[in-house]
């Protein structure tokens, strides 16, 4: 893994890049002294915010897509947000839950959830659908996919 990683200053959206060592700080837009923004949980997306979302982030982007009724969702729930913790700066996670974004599971065609679709700047990169038999096989694929 790199050892900086890129925020798009939501004000002015200069893309700066940032040493990992200095996320844990506030660090500034180098524009125009912003304070960048880090998701440090996982963000919740709509149908409207989607693809601003995707396409805003100029790095490694989680979309996971589940189900209030679906009890694997719930019980890697804090595992999720744990990843989005540990990983802040370097992978952005959000979640779309099927059942009030409709338009989103018949767009993406999602019959399991959850679903998990990785994008690297905006680019599609994989998906992964239904739950893996280990939350230690999520980050694996994540690794893979982030190396």
């Amino acid at each position: 893994m790199s050892d900086t990683v890129l925020l798009r200053c939501s004000a002015c959206k200069t893309l700066n890049r940032i040493p990992v060592s200095r996320l844990e700080g506030r660090p500034l837009c180098g524009q125009c002294r912003t304070p960048l923004v880090i998701p440090r949980a996982p963000l919740h997306a709509s149908t409207a915010s989607f693809d601003q979302q995707v396409a805003g982030w100029p790095g490694f982007l989680l979309a996971e897509f589940w189900a209030k009724w679906c009890g694997y969702c719930r019980s890697v729930e804090p595992f999720i947000a744990d990843l989005a913790s540990k990983r802040a700066g370097r992978l952005k996670i959000i979640k779309i839950d099927v059942d009030a974004e409709p338009v989103l599971a018949r767009r993406f065609q999602i019959k399991a959830t959850p679903t998990f679709i990785v994008y690297n700047n905006g680019r599609f990169i994989a998906r992964l659908d239904g739950a893996p038999a280990r939350q230690e096989d999520l980050v694996h694929w994540l690794d893979n996919l982030m190396k």
